[in-house]
């Protein structure tokens, strides 16, 4: 008797850990089976993975109808659209877009009663132009895109040309303080084959604006203003935190010490450039060349 209440009571005390260990299996198996369940969901819902476009894949641009100069006594009719974020701009065309007219390969294009020129402003920056005056002097001007953000790089897929590169740039769409830079070119009477870059405006002046006083001027005030503070500062920031960063004990209290003249050239750059002491906007340019052509035209 004695040992049978023994077993029972055992038996009552074992069954509660065995009940709620068969609860905890279960619910393990059906945790699992909840997991396979929520990841095949997952997979199911999730986003199809769409393949980027090809960069000369261009369905929304609009194409209008131009005359592509590939010489000046050799053109041909397209309707063309400019691609101007390259170092080597092209002209694509509506009936292959994969056959491209770079900058750097032929002589111009007009389109939408506009002239552009292909100019080179250094070996790699090759860019289209639009004509602002003409004259004795011809002006072309276009915005520079800055190339802070990266380039791709596109090598040619014509087998007779497979030394050719260009460079997609990336473009940042909020950096206003990118507005005002332009690049600027010139054509003489002289050699009008020859689209020479305005890269320093007191050599240009001294070079072709010297026999129209007036104009030369109205470039000198823009080459005065570059040639005082700005040609100064750059070099005593530099020097200032240089000796900062010697003299202090480690590198970032240098930094911070000089970070009082870092902020104060940032500044200056900025604040000269909004006034427009750093280059000329194009009325400014288109003012000085007409200035010089309506001069040489009536001396």
């Amino acid at each position: 008797m004695i040992k049978k209440i023994f077993l029972l009571t055992a038996i009552f005390l074992w069954l509660p850990e065995f009940l709620p260990a068969q609860e905890a299996d279960s619910t393990r198996a059906i945790s699992k089976e909840s997991s396979r369940e929520a990841r095949r969901n997952k997979k199911k819902s999730k986003p199809m993975v769409v393949t980027a476009p090809d960069l000369y894949d261009t369905p929304f641009i609009d194409y209008s109808s131009a005359t592509i100069f590939l010489s000046p006594d050799d053109s041909l009719k397209e309707a063309a659209h400019l691609r101007e974020n390259f170092t080597d701009q092209f002209i694509s065309v509506w009936e292959n877009p994969s056959r491209i007219y770079p900058a750097s390969r032929i002589y111009g294009f007009r389109q939408n009663g506009k002239y552009y020129r292909s100019c080179s402003f250094d070996g790699r920056n090759h860019v289209f132009g639009e004509m602002i005056v003409k004259g004795k002097i011809n002006l072309f001007y276009t915005r520079k895109l800055p190339q802070e953000a990266g380039i791709i790089e596109f090598v040619s897929s014509d087998p007779k040309n497979s030394g050719y590169r260009n460079f997609m740039i990336v473009t940042y769409n909020d950096r206003v303080r990118y507005s005002n830079d332009f690049y600027y070119f010139v054509t003489l009477e002289s050699d009008s084959t020859i689209a020479i870059p305005v890269k320093n405006f007191k050599d240009f002046a001294d070079n072709h604006l010297a026999n129209s006083p007036e104009a030369y001027e109205m470039m000198m005030k823009f080459a005065k203003k570059r040639s005082t503070a700005s040609r100064i500062i750059p070099p005593i920031i530099f020097m200032a935190t240089i000796a900062a960063v010697i003299a202090a004990p480690i590198v970032e209290t240098g930094l911070l010490i000089s970070s009082p003249v870092i902020a104060g050239g940032i500044a200056y750059y900025f604040i000269s450039k909004s006034k427009g002491l750093l280059s000329p906007d194009p009325d400014d340019m288109a003012r000085i060349i007409s200035q010089y052509n309506h001069q040489s035209e009536n001396p």
